[in-house]
């Protein structure tokens, strides 16, 4: 039988590019991984969720920072199951997703483990989660695969994948990253077929610590020697020792970006955006019960501040 996956949450960013949008609905700047903007959850609540149907509720983490810990336990505390990790404070994306598979790597070296960000707006997740599932067999198996979205237009804000050699139905080489391209530069992306870069990514735990290894060996290091104290009294102390060894690093710019054999799965239909800002998030619910929720609380809260 196939080994079902880890699933890493990663909520560990302060989500300040909304903050306008939850100040004005709850008062106060709540990153926006925490905030209920669409049904009757939180995006970090609907990615946990998102999780239960890729793998059993044991092999979900959630990573957070250490001053949102009280408010990810609160939300967490309908899935009792789901692990908490908490960063001693916040290094970029590089050890926020280095200290759980680390923490995996310590239970399973062969082991599969899915990344998904908090703060991503999915109406439609089926294709994606049926795209990282279809990893586990086949050519993929041994790859870091990457998950792209088919673009509905030439979007300068968000980051970009260029695809090389097909590898399956869906599936291709990565040829090119480009972060955040200019207008002309992105029409053209757009054009040739280029793909959104979602963040969402997949592989075997041992290839994503070796390339940690190769990419960020102080992080690995300092990481490996934190893992022998899990579970024991020193345990927090040395997450602490480690993080004070780590400098802050960027995932895709500091790791990905020196990776060879990555794959992207093409993904279409599932109406995928990063809600990076206000105006996407109107956007993405326009006509939709939520969006009309969202309008009348910021005008009742205009009107009472009036």
């Amino acid at each position: 039988m196939t080994e079902q996956p880890y699933v890493v949450i990663l909520a560990g960013g302060e989500g300040c590019r909304l903050s306008s949008l939850t100040r004005a609905l709850y008062g106060y700047d709540l990153p926006k991984q925490f905030a209920v903007l669409a049904g009757d959850r939180s995006l970090m609540q609907t990615t946990v969720e998102r999780a239960m149907q890729l793998t059993s509720i044991d092999r979900i983490s959630v990573v957070v920072t250490a001053h949102h810990e009280q408010i990810a336990r609160a939300q967490l505390f309908s899935y009792p199951g789901v692990e908490l990790i908490v960063q001693p404070f916040n290094l970029d994306t590089a050890p926020g997703m280095l200290l759980p598979l680390a923490r995996i790597v310590a239970r399973s070296w062969t082991a599969r483990v899915i990344f998904l960000p908090s703060d991503h707006y999915i109406p439609n997740p089926m294709p994606i989660l049926q795209a990282l599932a279809s990893t586990q067999v086949g050519p993929l198996r041994d790859r870091i695969s990457l998950v792209g979205v088919t673009p509905t237009a030439p979007e300068v804000e968000y980051g970009w994948i260029t695809c090389g050699r097909r590898l399956g139905v869906a599936s291709f080489e990565v040829a090119e990253f480009r972060e955040k391209p200019g207008a002309d530069i992105a029409e053209d992306l757009w054009r040739r077929g280029g793909l959104w870069n979602t963040f969402i990514q997949t592989g075997p735990v041992n290839a994503f610590w070796k390339l940690a290894h190769r990419c960020l060996p102080t992080h690995a290091t300092a990481l490996e020697r934190y893992a022998v104290s899990i579970g024991g009294v020193y345990e927090l102390a040395a997450l602490e020792a480690a993080y004070r060894l780590m400098h802050p690093s960027s995932f895709s710019r500091d790791v990905l970006a020196y990776a060879d054999h990555l794959a992207v799965l093409q993904v279409a239909g599932s109406g995928w955006s990063d809600w990076g800002t206000p105006a996407r998030v109107f956007a993405s619910l326009v006509g939709t019960a939520a969006y009309e929720r969202i309008v009348e609380r910021i005008r009742g809260d205009l009107a009472l501040a009036g």
